[in-house]
């Protein structure tokens, strides 16, 4: 579900990769303004800030600032109004992502007719953002072994949690989802549009669909991707993740088989694997100006390498080396990408918020890892699930729209979109939400293996392309190839 959006590693971008009553929203958000300027020197993408309430229960309050990009139509005489972008995460900066320049590459389709449009979440990026440090700490288990394992990594969620309120008290408590949809909506308003037009990736699919149940009467088209279906439990949200993360590891062993440019043809990948982290547990790797490389820093990297995106770049081939690396003594990559020791503090606090772990103590802990060791021999538990549930697993703030369907009755048909084999975010979320989205168009990019269909599959992108320019929609649960 997390998106990464990183410089490097063979010089291509890496997308890696979560209960109050529902207060009823009629009134349109009173328009703010967003001063525009160039991002950078030159720049034809221009940035600004929209302020908007801390909390939105109480308008007259506090603000906080929202990062704003816009990248404006090529052909504004025809243009179709603004779309808006987000990348996924919890977290994903989408403002600080369009400010580099990538909106080219990853929107060609949609720069003569929209004004492209993203923004950093609160508590990311350039908004007012949180800065508390590591949320899974190098040396702190993951996947605790004995109830003395468990209670140190309860405790250092709970140390991170509270040392960050301590900084963010009032953002802290104020970084739910559907506080970001409200924020989205001011953003709409901002533009000066009637209707938001959207488009969200993987955890951005929750945000939207969240957008879709507070405001259905403000959305134009609107394309969910890489589906996060909240009406889950935590533990079906990991053990699916786990089954789809092992197939996907099956099938990066079978490609360095068959490809030459795997650093590890000719080898039993599975079985260099296994060797490789059974051997980090035993004498981590040292690396410069990093914490030393564990297995479990190994194993939480599966979650941000396994899953393919095509259309920017496969990360397979990175991770191959980065192994072959490894085997040899060097850990860089894994010290670098690795979930452990990531510093996206919102991406935690977001996730506790909206998608707890819901532990109820080590003996529930330990039997979630059995299931998931049991539907995936190798990746287990290391899938962005249990990443979620360790981070929340002593959380200070209680969540305040825990596990729950989100349905949608009154909103123009909405298109989702999803690989077959998606190791982040399975396909059985986008059946899931299909079900609840009433009039909603599902398009399966039928053995497409990766994160989203955007990324993975040429028809999807056709589709999606045909939807949002022309308006026209695909067939009921539709397949393409």
């Amino acid at each position: 579900m997390k998106k990464r959006w990183k410089q490097g590693l063979s010089a291509m971008v890496i997308i890696a990769a979560l209960v109050v009553a529902l207060t009823p929203v009629t009134a349109s958000a009173t328009p703010g303004k967003i001063t525009w300027s160039a991002c950078k020197p030159g720049s034809a993408v221009q940035c600004g800030y929209l302020s908007v309430p801390l909390d939105w229960s109480k308008p007259g309050g506090a603000k906080t600032q929202i990062y704003v990009a816009r990248v404006p139509a090529k052909d504004q005489a025809h243009k179709l109004g603004s779309l808006t972008f987000n990348p996924g995460g919890p977290g994903g900066a989408g403002a600080s992502i369009f400010a580099e320049g990538l909106a080219d590459e990853v929107f060609p389709d949609y720069r003569d007719r929209y004004d492209l449009v993203s923004f950093d979440p609160r508590g990311t990026g350039l908004s007012t953002a949180l800065d508390c440090g590591p949320v899974l700490r190098p040396g702190v288990p993951v996947f605790p072994k004995n109830k003395a394992e468990y209670d140190a990594m309860v405790a250092s969620s709970r140390a991170t949690g509270e040392a960050c309120l301590k900084q963010h008290g009032d953002l802290m408590r104020n970084l739910d989802t559907r506080t970001v949809a409200r924020d989205m909506d001011a953003i709409r308003a901002a533009l000066g549009e009637a209707k938001l037009n959207y488009i969200g990736l993987s955890y951005g699919s929750y945000l939207g669909t969240t957008y879709a149940q507070l405001f259905p009467h403000r959305i134009g088209r609107m394309v969910l991707d890489g589906i996060v279906d909240h009406a889950q439990t935590p533990v079906r949200f990991t053990l699916d993740e786990a089954k789809s993360m092992e197939d996907t590891f099956n099938r990066f062993a079978a490609w360095c088989s068959t490809d030459a440019q795997c650093a590890l043809h000719g080898q039993d990948v599975g079985a260099v694997w296994d060797k490789l982290v059974a051997k980090a547990d035993r004498t981590p790797l040292q690396v410069p100006d990093h914490p030393p490389v564990t297995g479990d820093t190994m194993r939480m990297t599966l979650p941000a390498l396994l899953p393919k995106t095509d259309f920017i770049g496969n990360p397979w081939p990175p991770l191959a080396e980065g192994i072959a690396q490894a085997v040899k003594g060097d850990g860089t990559l894994f010290a670098q990408v690795s979930y452990v020791g990531d510093y996206e503090t919102a991406y935690a606090a977001v996730s506790c918020m909206d998608f707890p772990g819901e532990l109820k103590g080590y003996t529930d802990a330990k039997a979630r890892m059995a299931l998931a060791k049991a539907v995936a021999p190798r990746v287990g538990a290391a899938v962005e699930g249990w990443a979620m549930t360790a981070a929340c697993s002593g959380w200070p703030i209680a969540p305040s729209n825990p596990w729950q369907p989100t349905p949608v009755k009154d909103a123009p048909p909405i298109l989702i979109t999803s690989t077959t084999h998606d190791p982040s975010t399975p396909v059985s979320n986008a059946r899931g939400l299909a079900r609840q989205l009433r009039g909603s168009r599902l398009l399966l990019a039928d053995d497409a293996i990766g994160h989203t269909a955007y990324f993975n599959s040429p028809c999807a992108r056709g589709a999606i392309a045909t939807y949002l320019l022309d308006g026209q929609l695909p067939p009921k649960r539709s397949t393409c190839g």
